[in-house]
């Protein structure tokens, strides 16, 4: 049984980020997302550069003013926020149906069937920050561990817009410096309790036995001592919903010509699509294909199948077709992306009428 791999994907100042993809001229300013200051509301989030001040998520609107009199203050648009949620999530999708969201701006990936197929867990973690970034604008991190716990402390580490990767066995290791807050769930409270006990970072409570911790501080000891280990078998609880569309993309380091090479590319995206598609055990009615020339003019090319389809010879002659007909001889590519479209999970049987 192959080891598990799961992503941990939080986006960087989601609301504060939006802001300022919306108006770049509050780039590198402390922006605070939750209203007037005067008001009797909380921060949303704020920019990284408020947050240099002491302010954070939920701190008293009043307080942000005290300790950042020059951020600037915004309302905030939240469905515009949930809608640049949802392409997101779709976003990631496209790479697998194992996407558990925990909340509108991070989520969990279980890719273990799916990362050899990319080269391995940085290279498919570069490749949806990109597509993310692409998409919104927008910067995400990414942690990358055996099990949820480990990859959620991961993704932390690496922010902002980072990737931090946690190999299979140092788990402990890594963890064992941080501060007892890093733990998921460990509030103010429980924070406060453990330094009164002389419990500061992880190790020292790697350090006590599971009876003493279960003694002190009861069924949360349990998981306290499984925390510091690092240990977790949580499951990705994923929808199996049925996706919008499929589709893989590649970016050449630098520009491609030969013809032959770029249809291997096509080959390649086209087997990755179809077997996503047969894992959905869904069919596909439509077919796209993206093309950026050297220039960085891209342009999509659409055809439609007679009948749903997941057959891979099928689906790459279109594939071909379309390429041959928006490609011409040795001119320069720099990416080449297969999406296919319409889908479901039933079939169209042409009749001799039709």
């Amino acid at each position: 049984m192959n080891q598990r791999i799961i992503f941990h994907l939080d986006m960087d100042a989601f609301f504060a980020s939006i802001e300022i993809a919306k108006n770049p001229r509050l780039k590198g300013l402390p922006v605070i997302v939750g209203g007037h200051p005067d008001s009797r509301g909380v921060v949303s989030t704020c920019s990284y550069e408020a947050r240099a001040f002491g302010v954070h998520s939920a701190m008293s609107l009043f307080k942000a003013k005290k300790l950042c009199p020059h951020a600037i203050f915004v309302q905030g648009s939240y469905s515009s926020y949930g809608e640049i949620s949802d392409q997101i999530f779709e976003i990631l999708r496209s790479f697998t149906h194992k996407v558990q969201a925990v909340s509108i701006d991070e989520g969990y990936l279980d890719v273990t069937s799916i990362v050899h197929e990319f080269g391995g867990t940085l290279n498919l973690a570069e490749q949806i920050r990109k597509k993310i970034k692409e998409a919104t604008s927008l910067t995400c991190s990414i942690g990358i561990a055996k099990n949820k716990l480990v990859a959620k402390i991961a993704s932390s580490l690496a922010k902002p817009n980072g990737i931090y990767d946690v190999p299979s066995g140092y788990e402990a290791a890594i963890l064992a410096p941080l501060s007892v807050q890093c733990i998921p769930g460990v509030g103010p409270k429980t924070q406060s309790r453990l330094n009164h006990d002389g419990i500061f970072v992880i190790r020292d409570l790697a350090a006590l036995s599971v009876d003493d911790l279960i003694l002190k501080y009861g069924a949360q000891g349990y998981h306290l001592y499984k925390e510091s280990r690092g240990e977790d078998d949580r499951s990705v609880n994923f929808e199996n919903r049925i996706p919008k569309s499929i589709g893989a993309e590649t970016t050449f380091e630098k520009d491609l010509s030969d013809s032959t090479i770029l249809e291997n590319y096509l080959y390649e995206l086209t087997e990755k699509v179809t077997k996503r598609l047969k894992e959905h055990k869904m069919r596909a009615k439509a077919l796209s294909l993206k093309i950026r020339f050297s220039d960085f003019k891209t342009i999509t090319r659409s055809r439609t199948f007679y009948t749903d389809t997941n057959d891979f010879k099928t689906i790459f002659d279109e594939a071909y077709l379309l390429f041959k007909a928006n490609h011409l001889q040795e001119t320069p590519l720099r990416l080449i992306g297969v999406s296919l479209d319409r889908l479901n999970d039933s079939w169209w049987q042409p009749t001799f009428w039709d």
